[in-house]
């Protein structure tokens, strides 16, 4: 349920009330109680409990100004909140009582004051009560009546208290929450940096990529105006090869950015040609490549290309493998790029493995505690296996549902 009600900042007329409200409903919790502990074995309570103890929630939310967090209603949660609802109930029924009576006596008061009715047999008032006799009972019943609306809120507070103990969300539901929270917030950080490197690379294709070959046409037509021989030839030649290499280069950041052909042809052909710009011969397994989810195929492609240039700048190697396999149930590629029909157990297991020095390790500050995070953020796990003296093997784990 949603928190924000709890700006209704209860007044003591709300409080009054709903206290009222709580305690002339104790049998019904009590009848409750007992049915949400007959049905303890069901992970929630029957229908008609369940529907009393959110009442109960609005009730509280409404009036006595508890801020519900929403915890999930279990049926041992039920039976200990309603326990807790039968005991206040007790205690606020001999409260709401006398405030009964002393009503009662107000208006006994007054009719025999005013009008000489009587609703007693006392011989104190056989003769109706004086003006004088009803000044003196004024200031008492205000005490009283005072005492017992501060006994009534009282019994409010208690009330939203045994709310808060057994209805607030415990302290590892906060924290799973606040787990959740964070890495959905992760995923769509994550989601929102693939977008802007998408929108870079699309901008270094379209914009300086472009500048850069116009650039080098012009150079060479300058070059074959001047002539071989000239003043200027030698500069202009120079000038078309480091065109030619600005060109080479852009290609390369763009591609290191977020390949192109990830969204347009998936991640089989991107990850034959990472296998082919290896530093080290590269051999890729992969018996059927097929369409993933995009932000699947996203991850493997970084997870790939972090392990590939680890494995060239770091680990000696002379040779390494990437293994790609789909565990689980297969179907048609959709519109945007996603497998639909994966079954829910679906996954993507990666392997990266080289024959180099190892001593490779998850350790914070490195590229691998940064795959880590990604991995994680996607939902799956990551695990390296790289003893000194090598091999190397790192696993990732990606759900595809």
């Amino acid at each position: 349920m949603d928190p924000s009600p709890a700006v209704w900042r209860s007044t003591p007329a709300r409080m009054l009330w709903g206290a009222a409200l709580g305690t002339v409903t104790w049998p019904v919790d009590l009848v409750g109680a007992m049915a949400a502990v007959v049905s303890v074995r069901r992970r929630t309570p029957f229908g008609w409990v369940g529907a009393l103890v959110a009442w109960h929630r609005r009730r509280s939310v409404r009036f006595l100004g508890w801020a519900d967090g929403g915890a999930a209603l279990t049926s041992p949660r039920a039976a200990r909140y309603l326990a807790a609802r039968v005991g206040v109930g007790l205690v606020g029924t001999p409260v709401l009582g006398l405030l009964a009576y002393g009503l009662f006596g107000v208006v006994a008061s007054l009719a025999s004051w005013l009008f000489d009715v009587r609703f007693t047999v006392d011989q104190a008032f056989e003769s109706g009560l004086t003006t004088p006799e009803m000044l003196a009972l004024v200031p008492l019943g205000a005490v009283l009546l005072y005492l017992d609306l501060m006994g009534l809120i009282g019994v409010g507070l208690l009330d939203r208290s045994a709310a808060a103990r057994w209805l607030a969300p415990s302290r590892s539901e906060r924290l799973a929450a606040q787990v959740e929270s964070l890495t959905v917030s992760r995923a769509e950080l994550l989601s929102a940096l693939d977008a802007e490197r998408g929108r870079i690379e699309r901008d270094l294709h379209d914009g300086v990529q472009q500048r850069a070959v116009a650039l080098g046409l012009l150079v060479n037509r300058a070059r074959r105006a001047v002539g071989p021989g000239s003043a200027g030839a030698s500069l202009l030649e120079h000038a078309a090869l480091e065109a030619d290499r600005l060109v080479t280069d852009l290609r390369e950041v763009a591609w290191r950015v977020r390949p192109t052909a990830l969204d347009t042809h998936g991640l089989a052909p991107v990850l034959a040609e990472l296998v082919s710009r290896a530093g080290v011969p590269t051999e890729l397994e992969w018996d059927s490549p097929e369409r993933l989810p995009s932000g699947v195929e996203t991850t493997v492609y970084y997870v790939v290309a972090e392990a590939l240039t680890n494995v060239a700048k770091h680990s000696g190697a002379r040779s390494a493998g990437v293994l790609v396999r789909v565990r689980g149930g297969t179907g048609a590629v959709d519109d945007g790029g996603a497998l639909d029909g994966l079954s829910e157990d679906g996954v993507v297991d990666v392997v990266i493995r080289d024959d180099g020095v190892g001593g490779a390790a998850l350790s914070p500050g490195h590229g691998l505690a940064g795959l880590g995070g990604r991995v994680a953020a996607a939902g799956g796990t990551l695990a390296v296996d790289s003893p000194a003296g090598g091999p190397t093997r790192i696993e990732v784990t990606l759900p595809c549902a």
